[in-house]
């Protein structure tokens, strides 16, 4: 299972090169009547030029592929950047699902932001994070297919089952508790030595 990838924009303008130089580490959990998502990804480049005025930095990835970034103003201190520091991303992406049983009737959408920067005279780095939970009704079950048919907020969606145990276990009047958290860091790598 894949996770829609979604930066946040208020950190970086980031260009498909950064995206290109990257690892991804997944790992799926589940138990009865839950189940956890959980996606890193990583990725390194050198810097090799930044423009000051217009918060342009220039990178060079892995594969060799240089491509330009613009620090939003949440990055602070990035004047200590330098050229040929290593920059680091990380964007972390978790899914987890419950199932509420007999709950059904409120759903409601919750909205969490929180970003994090560097102090005054730190070297430049910043972090932003969104966690959004969501409660949705089963209105529907198709054992034939193994969907269930969810009503959130705004929107009603089928998905597909893949678990039959799970599946077993749900049935119409219940709730799906959804809590998406999306994380992402930017630092400069430490000097090897």
């Amino acid at each position: 299972m894949k996770l829609k990838h979604a930066w946040i924009a208020a950190l970086f303008t980031l260009s498909t090169g950064l995206a290109q130089a990257t690892e991804l580490a997944t790992q799926v959990l589940s138990a009865p009547g839950k189940a956890n998502l959980i996606e890193v990804m990583t990725a390194s480049a050198t810097v090799t030029a930044i423009d000051m005025a217009s918060r342009k930095v220039s990178l060079k990835g892995a594969a060799g592929d240089v491509f330009d970034i613009v620090a939003g103003d949440k990055v602070t201190n990035l004047q200590n950047l330098k050229v040929g520091d290593t920059v680091t991303l990380e964007y972390l992406q978790m899914l987890d699902l419950e199932l509420l049983k007999g709950t059904a009737g409120v759903r409601k959408r919750i909205v969490e932001v929180a970003a994090d920067k560097a102090a005054a005279g730190q070297a430049p780095e910043a972090g932003i994070g969104a966690k959004v939970t969501l409660f949705g009704d089963i209105i529907g079950l198709d054992k034939q297919q193994q969907t269930v048919t969810v009503k959130g907020v705004d929107h009603t969606m089928v998905v597909k089952v893949q678990n039959p145990d799970q599946f077993a276990l749900m049935a119409k009047g219940d709730q799906i508790k959804a809590v998406q958290t999306q994380a992402v860091g930017i630092s400069i790598a430490p000097e090897k030595k």
